[in-house]
């Protein structure tokens, strides 16, 4: 068992501060500041089926496409909307800092617009290559 004082972190919203992969089970923990925009599966584009590139069905609140440099499976836990939403696609446009969010509704998604906030990326240990 781990005490406090030999310095367990299990708080997944703090960053790693060595940015590395640890050989154990240890996550690694990234802090970036990404452009967010949202999607329906009735954009224009989308087939209306709801099925992501890692072949998973689009769920609000869960559902987040990202570039491809961070892996499906990894959590993005996102402060400004007190979401935690994980990778299952993948877009045309997501590319380098940008995410777009997986919502039902047409109104909100629109409504959401466009906006760059911090987020927190968490990979399990082998997600990265390094």
């Amino acid at each position: 068992m781990i005490s406090e004082a030999q310095g367990s972190n299990t708080d997944y919203h703090q960053p790693d501060t060595k940015n590395e992969i640890s050989r154990g089970d240890i996550p690694k923990i990234e802090r970036r500041v990404m452009v967010i925009t949202a999607y329906t599966n009735h954009d224009p584009g989308m087939d209306g089926l709801g099925i992501t590139a890692s072949g998973e069905k689009t769920v609000e609140g869960r559902t987040i496409a990202a570039p491809p440099e961070i892996p499906f499976g990894a959590q993005i836990y996102v402060p400004e909307l007190g979401k935690t939403l994980t990778v299952t696609d993948r877009g045309g446009a997501i590319k380098g800092n940008r995410l777009d969010l997986f919502m039902e509704n047409r109104e909100d998604a629109l409504q959401f617009g466009k906006q760059t906030l911090e987020v927190v990326v968490r990979y399990e240990r082998g997600d990265v290559n390094q």
